[in-house]
């Protein structure tokens, strides 16, 4: 009986690890296919039946997409934009968090509420008018504006603040208040220390959309100043304008690696940090 019942302990593991290493090959799929196909040549590319592995790996692929896009120019260019939104957004968040953890008024559930209601509003239909206003103020071309964007944070973070400052005793402020300390200095030198997890995830989800995002980018900067994602969508073309596709895909390796390197290096942390904020409410 005891032999019965660890073959099937035995059998279900092995289930499981084959079903988790099929999950993890469904997901990784798409990466190893951007990787074989960065290295194939052109021809390869159109070859039927498809050419699932190159025959000669073309690692001097990667020196052309890096040098045909001046790519270390939008490399910088991507790391100014994301770096003014980064700061404003998390401070931001993290301000208004904490007011709606700590603000005991009467309307702070409606407008908590309608603060999260507007994450269901979708992107696309708000950039018309924000391309009038931002037009209107004479903005466009100008990096500052994600600056004054990232200045009023972001629904997902604010909650994230929120639910955080919500694990934080009340007596911590007392005390401090006791002690003569004003509000600013209760957030700054007592709370914000306290949820330096949540600023560092606040912080890996703000630069990351920041970094990826296409629309405004494309939309108020010109062709000097635009992101890495707007030059990788429309860089690596001939001069008849076909789409390179195997530079294209060595370019997004590039652009990929090191966010997939920071996740892999920091996921305990991120992990954690977001069950430890969702703890209380």
């Amino acid at each position: 009986m005891a032999m019965s019942m660890s073959k099937k302990q035995r059998l279900t593991k092995i289930a499981k690890l084959v079903v988790l290493v099929a999950f993890v090959f469904t997901f990784f799929l798409p990466i190893v296919s951007m990787f074989v196909t960065s290295l194939k040549s052109r021809g390869e590319l159109y070859i039927i039946p498809p050419v699932v592995f190159p025959k000669e790996p073309k690692w001097d692929n990667y020196i052309t997409a890096w040098t045909m896009i001046s790519y270390e120019r939008y490399v910088f260019n991507s790391l100014i934009i994301s770096v003014f939104y980064t700061f404003p957004c998390v401070m931001g968040s993290c301000l208004t968090g904490y007011g709606f953890s700590r603000f005991r008024v009467k309307e702070r559930n409606a407008l908590f509420m309608l603060m999260l209601s507007t994450m269901m509003i979708p992107y696309m239909v708000t950039l018309v008018p924000l391309y009038l206003i931002v037009a209107k103020i004479g903005l466009t071309n100008k990096r500052i504006l994600w600056l004054i964007w990232g200045v009023q944070g972001a629904p997902f973070l604010i909650f994230l603040f929120r639910q955080y400052f919500s694990t934080v005793p009340f007596s911590f402020e007392e005390a401090a208040r006791i002690e003569g300390a004003n509000r600013f200095q209760i957030f700054f030198r007592i709370m914000f220390p306290l949820v330096q997890t949540a600023v560092i995830i606040a912080a890996i989800f703000a630069f990351q959309w920041s970094w990826s995002d296409y629309l405004m980018p494309v939309l108020f900067l010109r062709a000097e100043k635009v992101n890495l994602a707007v030059k990788l969508a429309n860089g690596y073309q001939d001069v008849k304008q076909n789409i390179l596709q195997n530079l294209g895909m060595a370019g997004i390796v590039y652009y990929t690696a090191p966010i997939i390197i920071v996740f892999f290096a920091l996921q305990k942390r991120f992990i954690a940090g977001l069950l430890s904020g969702g703890l209380k409410g």
